[in-house]
């Protein structure tokens, strides 16, 4: 079955809960008027992904029956025809049946033995018939007369108020239901009107801070149900991608605080933790490992997760975190100690004084490398004089080819490679997976940047050349 696409993420994947209820089998009778002689698929909702979970066959009068000897986990699940969404509903009890038609599903709506999709579909009742008012509202305000437009003006206020006080009463009606939960959690905050600042001013960013500050307002984290549902990863990456500056401080201080608040549900905690690990893990954003590693050293490697990853997983994560922790941007690069071309001298990068200092660790055999190297060759030409050196370092223990492409590229910045009976250890300290490797230090050798291609370093060290010239 590919007709939905499924989402595969090892660590996502181990959060996937096992919850059991009392009653073992499952049985949901659907009759759809409109429906005939087809496939029908039922999918369940889990992350940002939806999957399917049963398979059956719709008879000529648009019934149907999904049925099994196990229980199903509550959450949304929705019907499926003919690559369709027809509809949506809660699944709590395991026995329940609906019934409806393809022209109105909505309104025609009946459910028997589910409370929670009986209560999910008069709301959704409810904000349809509304809409449809709205909508009328709407065109008569843009193109009715002048009476019309104010009268049309006045009304949507009204129905406004209308459906505002009764989401209020809703949530009454049906407090700590799923139902409310998952309307709790579409919900975002309604920003007031920016208090005005002693010199009678406004603050420009009061409706950013605000927003943020409310933005989980009534969400109910203990609620792992809201995993499964179109929501929960929605709204935690929103308040990642769209409500954080994308500063790995900034970032690190956004997931303390998310998995702070899913801490009140083992499931929604793992899945938080484990979704960001991996994200932040594969991010080629500049700096985002170090958001990794905070997960890393003050999750997993604090037994956070001893309960859901073997201790080979765990062991092989604590490396790589291990691996990275020394490279993050802000910390003191490590030193290398390498030959230069005649395998007389010794080259030591802590030696070298520059007010900014490139390390380039490459291979002659490297096809990126033989493009990169010689746009590194023209950059420094440009900017040696501006208190810039190239440290660079030969990946390979062979080096005659090496050697070869120095003299053919003149390559007249600092070169320096393991020889003969000297092996240094700069292909672990500085995690050599790939080639060509570019960090930035300053002149203590801390790591301004690093990783990139030699066209951000150009952009990058003309910002720092600029300020330290605007220093002084």
């Amino acid at each position: 079955m590919t007709k939905i696409p499924l989402i595969f993420y090892t660590l996502i994947a181990l959060c996937i809960t096992t919850t059991s209820y009392a009653q073992k089998e499952y049985k949901i009778n659907i009759e759809v008027a409109g429906l005939s002689d087809s496939t029908a698929y039922l999918a369940y909702y889990y992350g940002k992904g939806q999957y399917y979970r049963d398979t059956t066959q719709i008879d000529k009068n648009g019934k149907l029956v999904f049925e099994g000897k196990d229980s199903l986990i509550h959450g949304m699940y929705s019907l499926i025809v003919d690559d369709r969404r027809l509809f949506d509903f809660m699944v709590d009890n395991q026995v329940f049946s609906m019934q409806t038609d393809t022209a109105f599903t909505i309104l025609n709506m009946k459910v028997k033995g589910s409370n929670e999709t009986k209560i999910f579909y008069e709301y959704l009742l409810f904000l349809n018939e509304r809409q449809g008012t709205a909508k009328k509202l709407n065109e008569k305000k843009k193109n009715g007369t002048a009476t019309e437009q104010k009268a049309a003006g006045e009304a949507l206020l009204s129905l406004d108020n209308e459906v505002k006080l009764y989401i209020a009463n809703f949530h009454k009606k049906h407090s700590a239901s799923f139902t409310s939960n998952f309307i709790y959690a579409i919900e975002y905050p309604t920003v007031p009107e920016a208090p005005k600042k002693e010199d009678g001013s406004i603050d420009s960013t009061f409706a950013f801070k605000y927003f943020k500050a409310h933005y989980f307002d009534n969400y109910d984290f203990s609620d792992e149900r809201l995993l499964r549902t179109t929501t929960f990863h929605d709204k935690i990456t929103y308040y990642v991608n769209k409500l954080t500056v994308p500063d790995p401080d900034s970032l690190i201080v956004a997931m303390d605080y998310l998995l702070e608040k899913t801490r009140k549900s083992p499931v929604l905690f793992k899945y938080t933790l484990t979704h960001f690990t991996s994200f932040f893990e594969r991010s080629e954003n500049m700096g985002m490992d170090g958001v990794f590693v905070h997960l890393g050293k003050n999750y997993f490697m604090k037994g956070f997760a001893k309960e859901w990853f073997t201790d080979k997983q765990l062991e092989k994560l604590s490396e790589r975190v291990i691996a990275l922790d020394p490279l993050l941007i802000g910390k003191k690069a490590p030193n290398i100690v390498v030959k230069d071309t005649a395998q007389k001298k010794f080259l030591e990068l802590y030696a070298v004084e520059a007010d900014f200092t490139v390390v380039y660790i490459w291979s002659p055999t490297c096809g990126h490398c033989k493009t990169s190297t010689p746009k590194l060759k023209t950059l420094y030409d440009k900017v040696k004089d501006k208190g810039v050196e190239v440290f660079a370092v030969g990946s390979e223990y062979e080096n005659e080819e090496w050697k070869e492409f120095i003299i053919k590229h003149e390559l007249n910045f600092l070169n320096g490679s393991d020889g003969e009976t000297m092996q240094s250890n700069f292909r672990n300290s500085y995690d050599v997976f790939s080639t060509p490797q570019t960090y930035l230090l300053d002149k203590d050798k801390n790591i301004l940047s690093k990783k990139m291609s030699i066209e951000s370093l150009e952009q990058i060290l003309e910002y720092y050349i600029e300020e330290k010239e605007n220093e002084k």
